[in-house]
């Protein structure tokens, strides 16, 4: 059995996952159609409720797109990580339908895997007297020190007096008289009263117990922490290692936080052996930076530019700005995405009662369907998933959620929302990325205005669609890709569905005819049941010129109606 060893979770009771496949089905139609993919994406974290393959089956089947692995409380020890991802990769997926005809090698499924970091923290230390819990009271007096107090003698009275160890350093340099210190997400709130050189002393404005290795906000504060501590980069390193697709770079402040993250991963990717000849060269994991802080979102449009994505994590940004704000940041942040044609995650007690109940709560119906209308790439599990005991009937209940949301976003759409996202424009291919761009948006436009089926996008890259999607289609992006890394690294953008393309032909090449690419791909996406004889289909493509041609290459939009 495969456990950490600094774990301290225990295993929930879980139903089995076939009662679950079939629990409500009469009723509530839960059991929906592995055939029926949804527009926006879903995002699952694994842990004990689903760290089997019959769990991680059970997720692929019923709609996960990207599978969370949440190295918050991850030690030095890889054997459990790595077994989630095998699990996630040898899952079998719809592109295992493809194997029986397949003249070529084609992977399980092309689920992605994003490795969420733990982050800089700030975390309270030993109590007084090593006690393993502190009383506070209201009104008592409280200094905050980065010195050890475990040698004190503990208070015989909430009333104390108390002296809490925390890890920052930079404490009284940060703090000032009126600022406050939340503990334990907030459920102790301190204030400021006087700054010491190495402490500052404070008054408790509510009651309560407090532990150690407890969370530690400063709302407000511009904090002095390093992007990357030295655990975030022995797991970045790991994640380079193994291939992981996307990184969750914790609470990101700056763009100079994203850049220290990319040049990172960077360097452990060219530090990584040269891959086998024919062999494509290992990719770097796209960074999808959270914002989590007052800092990350008065800094959100430089922190957009630098980054790959961006997750919403509502949690620490509930506790470090004021909650009646949470929402409005977060519409923001996807309107912001959307307008930069970069994937939005909103993420954090989505659906947080069914880790205990069987039918999500009517305010979290509507906060999953209200994230997908404003325009959310893609939505996410925590808890629910990895330590719930009903992670399946989440999942299921989250999808149902998405497709109703994403049918009135398809049935409400027009071209007012198809914007040119100059952000994806390569300043040193800005002429040919323009073109695209006109190609993408036409494309998407003219899916609509003929009510075709799907658009087909031949990439090698994921550029092509990528700008697709940027436009918002209200059908499926088919994706075919000959790189499996390009095409999970597609996993979170809104309507696109990554698919291998079944052919030894490089589409890169000046003697290739992409008409008999198309053509392959036409009778993939009939085979996995997107579509049939008589629709309609848009493929979008680039061509390299031939050297009779009088251009070098060429972005290319087909309308076509499928034959028998």
């Amino acid at each position: 059995m495969f456990r950490l060893a600094t774990r301290s979770l225990h295993r929930p009771v879980v139903r089995s996952i076939g009662a679950v496949r079939h629990a409500n089905a009469a009723t509530d139609n839960w059991n929906m159609s592995s055939e029926e993919s949804t527009m926006t994406k879903i995002v699952c974290t694994l842990g004990p409720s689903t760290d089997t393959e019959a769990g991680v089956g059970a997720l692929v089947s019923n709609g996960m797109h990207v599978a969370r692995l949440n190295f918050s409380h991850a030690g030095s020890d890889y054997s459990y990580p790595e077994h989630n991802l095998a699990l996630v990769r040898n899952a079998a997926g719809r592109h295992s339908e493809l194997a029986a005809g397949a003249t070529m090698d084609v992977p399980s499924n092309l689920r992605a895997v994003l490795v969420d970091t733990k982050g800089p923290e700030i975390r309270t230390g030993p109590l007084q007297g090593n006690a393993d819990v502190a009383e506070f009271a209201v009104g008592s007096a409280v200094e905050v020190t980065t010195e050890d107090v475990s040698a004190d003698p503990a208070p015989e009275t909430p009333e104390g007096p108390h002296r809490l160890n925390v890890d920052y350093q930079s404490l009284a340099r940060s703090l000032h008289v009126g600022s406050q210190i939340l503990l334990d997400d907030g459920l102790i709130a301190l204030e400021v009263t006087h700054v010491e050189n190495d402490s500052v002393t404070c008054v408790a404005l509510n009651a309560g117990p407090i532990k150690k290795n407890k969370g530690v906000n400063l709302p407000d504060t511009e904090l002095d922490l390093p992007a990357l501590t030295e655990k975030d980069k022995r797991d970045l390193k790991w994640a380079c290692e193994v291939g992981a697709d996307f990184v969750a770079a914790s609470f990101i402040r700056t763009a100079g936080n994203v850049r220290s993250v990319k040049a990172y991963l960077d360097r452990c990717i060219a530090e990584l052996p040269q891959p086998a000849e024919g062999k494509p060269p290992p990719l770097r994991p796209l960074i999808i930076s959270k914002i989590e802080s007052k800092e990350g979102v008065d800094h959100f449009d430089e922190i957009l530019d630098a980054s790959d994505g961006i997750m919403v994590a509502r949690g620490d940004l509930g506790v470090e700005i004021p909650f009646r704000k949470v929402f409005a940041a977060q519409k923001m942040m996807v309107e912001k995405c959307n307008a930069q044609g970069k994937p939005c995650i909103v993420a954090t007690q989505m659906l947080d009662s069914m880790q205990r109940n069987p039918r999500p709560t009517r305010a979290e119906v509507t906060d999953v369907g209200t994230a997908v209308l404003d325009g959310a790439d893609a939505v996410m599990l925590s808890g629910e998933t990895a330590a719930g005991a009903y992670p399946i009937e989440s999942l299921q209940a989250m999808r149902m959620i998405v497709k109703e949301a994403d049918q009135i976003i398809d049935d409400g759409a027009s071209l007012n929302r198809v914007n040119v996202n100059e952000s994806l424009v390569d300043i040193a291919n800005i002429q040919e990325d323009q073109c695209l761009h006109a190609v993408a948006k036409s494309s998407v436009k003219s899916a609509r205005d003929l009510g075709a089926k799907l658009i087909i996008a031949i990439t090698t890259t994921g550029k092509v669609a990528r700008f697709v999607a940027s436009h918002r289609p209200t059908v499926p992006v088919l994706a075919f890709c000959v790189d499996p890394q390009v095409a999970r690294r597609l996993q979170l953008n809104r309507g696109i569905l990554p698919v291998m393309l079944q052919s030894t032909l490089d589409p890169l090449s000046a003697v290739t005819r992409m008409g008999t690419l198309r053509a392959e791909a036409m009778r993939t996406a009939i085979e996995l049941g997107f579509a049939r004889a008589g629709d309609r289909v848009i493929t979008v493509d680039r061509t390299v010129g031939k050297p009779h041609d009088m251009h070098l290459h060429s972005y290319n939009m087909k309308m076509s109606t499928l034959k028998q």
